[in-house]
């Protein structure tokens, strides 16, 4: 059996290499081709010992993901990457989304999701595996490779719950932000969830660890989308076991270990989370500790949604246009720093809350 040599982090590979009897500064040059220059086969790896080569060769391959399609929006500049991991068959996506000079690529971190959330096209399909960290950066490699650009922005927002898949997530972000693979600054990276007690604060002490000082600035984005724990437990039925007090709980502990700012997420329903009492929970929440809250515009997915979703199935953004942009002005007026989140890519099947993996729409 042989293993994904992608697989490895840096200091993974030298112990292999140590194990091996070879010299420790061979791991960091063959890393770095790896990554960096993102050789194909060992045999493209320069100035390395041909018995080393055919070590590698013997014990690992190098893997990556099968891009199957690539879809561009008619409206904007977004693009959304459906491949295939061959091992399995499973189909995953990733988007590029493209804003004046910066170029941010939101990846998968599972095929499919356990979470379940009801406005989810993702949820719906129900979960798949969870993404090895091959399989997450190879996600990045392949939108650069294709489009001859690098991303300077890396957001772990599209498919799947990237807590559920904690230890690889983890190991992604230390390859991602070592100089000798991508080099991108931890600031320009933004980890999203659900909210899963016990793994915010864990991801609070992991990033804070002297040996992991690379990852120290990650940002985290958490899927609020309702201040109500009834209504929040309605739509995310994860959410049941892991209450809100709790999580912001674990908030609060994030940022005092950290000190990095905190982003909420807030799918928008008319009606249902745009309450008098929703606005005074939401500006009260952002006066604990400096954060943001981006308003995200429900977008069409096509799967029937259950109560008290029911009514939203198949509308558009603009039936609720209005009704949005009143409430985000409720939320400035008490002192909330809000944003409108774009809707890039929505005519392809590619914002938030639309990626199902699957080639549903040509």
């Amino acid at each position: 059996m042989k293993y994904n040599i992608l697989d490895y982090t840096l200091k993974d590979l030298e112990k292999y290499i140590i194990k091996s009897g070879e010299k420790r500064f061979r791991a960091e040059q063959i890393f770095r081709q790896l990554h960096k220059d993102r050789i194909a086969e060992f045999e493209g790896l320069k100035n390395i010992p041909k018995e080393l080569i055919k070590k590698l060769g013997d014990v690992f391959y190098i893997g990556t993901l099968k891009l199957i399609d690539v879809k561009e929006s008619k409206f904007d500049k977004t693009r959304k990457f459906l491949f295939e991991i061959p091992e399995t068959g499973d189909k995953i996506e990733s988007v590029l989304i493209v804003e004046d000079e910066r170029r941010t690529i939101c990846i998968s971190t599972q095929a499919g999701c356990n979470v379940g959330c009801e406005f989810c096209a993702t949820g719906k399909i129900g979960f798949k595996k969870n993404l090895s960290q091959s399989e997450i950066i190879s996600q990045i490699y392949q939108v650069s490779n294709y489009t001859g650009e690098s991303p300077t922005n890396i957001v772990y927002m599209g498919m799947g719950e990237p807590f559920l898949n904690y230890e690889n997530v983890f190991k992604s972000l230390l390859i991602l932000t070592d100089e000798n693979a991508l080099g991108l600054s931890s600031k320009r990276i933004t980890v999203s969830t659900i909210g899963l007690v016990g793994r915010i604060k864990k991801f609070a002490d992991d990033i804070c660890l002297p040996e992991n000082i690379k990852v120290k600035n990650i940002k985290l984005a958490f899927s609020l989308h309702s201040t109500d724990n009834g209504f929040r437990e309605k739509i995310i039925p994860i959410s049941k076991n892991n209450p809100l007090p709790k999580i912001y709980e674990e908030l609060n502990y994030f940022y005092k270990i950290t000190r990095n700012k905190i982003t909420f997420e807030y799918v928008y329903f008319e009606g249902l989370n745009d309450t008098d009492n929703d606005v005074k929970r939401l500006s009260k929440l952002t006066k604990m500790y400096p954060c943001n809250i981006n308003v995200i515009p429900f977008h069409p997915i096509d799967f029937p949604l259950k109560a008290p979703l029911e009514k939203f199935y198949g509308t558009e953004f603009s039936l609720s246009k209005i009704k949005i942009i009143e409430f985000i002005d409720k939320l400035k007026k008490l002192g909330s720093i809000v944003n409108l989140r774009n809707s890039s890519g929505v005519d392809i099947f590619a914002a938030c809350g639309q990626l199902a993996g699957k080639n549903l729409h040509s």
